[in-house]
């Protein structure tokens, strides 16, 4: 897993999300954000797509989602939690109203990472 600089994590926290843990030890019956590079990070109900499009940001090199949005043309926080989704390798999330994990594309996923997740539901395939 990636380190987060202390400004990043600070950003994530006012998005509603909390430090990152590795994926194994992660509770996935809360609602939570996933991504490879740093781990689950369990979100405040409602607040998802802005953790999503945080890290969306950190992805392609922006400071902010909405830095990354303005530049790239893109509506925020929907549009960019969806490209994180949809592009980034090893994402998924399990929002306050779901049954299931979801994820982008099934080839974004390692066989553990399908096993960790247990049953997903596949968003761009």
């Amino acid at each position: 897993m990636r380190s987060l600089t202390s400004q990043q994590l600070q950003a994530l926290k006012k998005t509603g999300a909390s430090e990152p843990e590795p994926l194994h030890l992660a509770d996935l019956s809360r609602p939570f954000v996933y991504d490879r590079a740093f781990g689950v990070f369990y979100c405040v109900s409602g607040r998802h797509h802005d953790t999503m499009s945080l890290l969306y940001a950190y992805a392609k090199g922006y400071e902010s989602g909405i830095d990354a949005a303005e530049e790239l043309g893109l509506d925020f926080p929907e549009e960019t939690a969806d490209r994180w989704l949809e592009e980034i390798q090893g994402t998924a999330f399990r929002s306050s109203v779901s049954d299931r994990v979801q994820v982008g594309k099934r080839v974004h996923l390692t066989h553990i990472e399908m096993r960790w997740l247990g049953e997903v539901e596949y968003l761009f395939d």
